[in-house]
């Protein structure tokens, strides 16, 4: 029985820490764009208030981090 607890729970913390980040590529992708594109300071501002949406809402609330990440990135281009 112990055995069988123990088991779970690995399975467990490695699937979590699998799925986690599940954003993580666009993240970067946003901050190398903010770093290497020359914009207003307005739209810095906003592009960073996005991000941190992104951020927060990536594994509670993944649409309205999908929606902020693309309004980030039209503003970037």
């Amino acid at each position: 029985m112990k055995k069988i607890i123990m088991i779970t729970l690995s399975l467990s913390f490695l699937v979590s820490n699998v799925f986690a980040g599940c954003m993580k590529s666009e993240i970067k992708q946003l901050d190398a764009k903010l770093s290497t594109t020359e914009i207003t300071e307005a739209k810095k501002a906003e592009v960073k208030k996005l991000r941190d949406i992104v951020v927060a809402n990536e594994h509670k609330n993944s649409e309205l981090a999908f929606e902020s990440y693309e309004k980030a990135l039209s503003l970037l281009n």
